[in-house]
């Protein structure tokens, strides 16, 4: 029983955690429905995008290849123009088809997803 406690206690805590990370940023889960926010600290998010599959950063952007509302393409995140007060518009760009993704990642120098 002491067992079965503790195990059901990791799992809790581990549920909670999130799951992907980078400053600000954190893959969380509300409700089942995972998404990438922004962390205001104290489990407090603003939620940036749903459903998010592959994340890759560098020091200016984050490369997203997300599926809200089961519609699936490719986005990225300006770091630079992300604040707590802001809106998504502001600095959420997509969704764009994988040729164009992969014209925006050569150009603007977006990390490299690895999406087939």
């Amino acid at each position: 029983m002491k067992y079965f406690v503790i195990l059901v206690s990791c799992i809790i805590i581990f549920s909670l955690w999130p799951s992907w990370s980078d400053g600000p940023y954190e893959v969380y889960w509300i409700d089942g429905k995972k998404s990438l926010g922004y962390s205001l600290g104290d489990g407090a998010y603003i939620r940036r995008i749903e459903n998010p599959r592959e994340i890759q950063v560098n020091e200016k952007y984050i490369s997203l290849y997300a599926c809200p509302e089961d519609s699936c393409g490719f986005y990225y995140i300006d770091k630079s123009k992300d604040h707590q007060y802001a809106e998504a518009a502001e600095f959420v760009f997509g969704p764009y088809t994988k040729s164009k993704f992969m014209e925006l990642q050569q150009t603007m120098l977006l990390p490299m997803l690895k999406i087939d």
